[in-house]
């Protein structure tokens, strides 16, 4: 067999109902080339069993067995050392890859050298309702993409290959420090080392379910995205001391940590210190972040908590930018600033005010 040109890691833990149907959309992959590394993190159902039934019928399937329960981070880092490939794809036990994925990524990475991380767009879904689909999408090219990472991944880890060079020439990792949002951390650090891009294409279907990481993990989730917050800090120039970070977090969340004016213009002085800094080193797309500080800051004052007296605070900042808003945005707005609503964390209350 020639030595393949992509190696697809799919890390599997108790995945017994999800992971034949995703094991099935890699090997119906248009891209045939592949090794497969399906690394059993000592599940307690029956995920081995499929897994070495899987293998029996396509030898570019590879079992690793993990001797004791490694959890997602190690086994990803072992994983890479079983990866021939120079570019790995990864792959969640309970997604689903549409049939061109890999096809169009490695054609993305041949085509453009300069760049070492692609991913894709995506279709959200829940399992009870596999037909209703939320499209989700991130930023396209590299300029806007260091912009919206400031503030989240824009990287889609389930669909996202990688060039093998990221791990043994960049020495990047997966690292237990930032755990619950290790994906995002690594990107974070290699916008700094390399380009990253998303496909225009939602090539990836992305199971939400209760026991995801985001929602049981949330909180430490959220302590641990100031960690990522410190990267882009150090490299910019920013402070990181704690409350600069609690400061930092607010924006990122568009989510004022304290209730007063005096906060918020904490705020916004951190939002007009990242435009200036981009003034002086070009760092992303000066449009987009306008575009994005604009958002960010329109949804801080509507979590303020200050009533309706927040709306002229709004508008004297040079971040209003009127026309980056819609309809809904304001409504959202006045309804917040009318009831001084307390921002939640459910989905629903995300999904309708955002």
């Amino acid at each position: 067999m020639n030595k393949p040109l992509v190696s697809v890691l799919m890390p599997c833990y108790n995945v017994e109902k999800y992971v034949e149907e995703s094991m099935n959309s890699i090997l119906n992959q248009t891209y045939a080339n592949l090794q497969i590394i399906a690394i059993n993190d000592c599940s307690t159902d029956d995920t081995g069993k499929i897994l070495e039934r899987l293998a029996k019928k396509d030898t570019r399937i590879s079992i690793v067995e993990n001797e004791e329960n490694l959890k997602l981070i190690r086994t990803l880092n072992k994983g890479i050392t079983f990866c021939e490939g120079e570019f790995i794809a990864r792959m969640d036990a309970d997604d689903i890859s549409l049939p061109t994925r890999i096809e169009k990524e490695v054609d993305f990475l041949l085509n453009n050298p300069d760049h070492d991380i692609v991913s894709t767009l995506f279709y959200a879904f829940r399992s009870d309702r596999p037909n209703k689909r939320y499209f989700h999408h991130s930023p396209l090219h590299d300029n806007e993409l260091r912009g919206y990472m400031l503030f989240k991944s824009g990287i889609c880890h389930p669909a996202v290959m990688i060039r093998k060079r990221v791990f043994t020439e960049l020495n990047l990792k997966f690292e237990e420090e930032y755990l619950h949002v290790e994906d995002y951390a690594l990107w974070s650090k290699a916008i700094y080392k390399t380009k990253v891009a998303n496909i225009n294409e939602p090539l990836l279907l992305y199971r939400v379910h209760e026991s995801q990481v985001s929602t049981i993990h949330e909180d430490l989730q959220t302590e641990n995205k100031k960690k990522v917050f410190k990267i882009h800090c150090s490299h910019l120039g920013l402070p990181v001391d704690d409350d600069s970070i609690d400061v930092y977090s607010s924006v990122a969340e568009s989510v004022p940590l304290y209730s007063s004016f005096k906060y918020l213009d904490k705020c916004e002085s951190l939002m007009c210190s990242l435009m200036r800094i981009n003034k002086d080193h070009s760092f992303c797309d000066a449009k987009y972040l306008e575009y994005m500080l604009s958002i960010h800051w329109l949804r801080l004052c509507a979590n303020s908590r200050l009533g309706l007296r927040v709306l002229r605070r709004l508008k004297d900042s040079p971040l209003y930018k009127e026309q980056n808003y819609t309809s809904r945005d304001f409504a959202i707005l006045y309804t917040k600033c009318t009831f001084r609503l307390k921002y939640k964390k459910s989905l629903i209350y995300k999904l309708v005010f955002r």
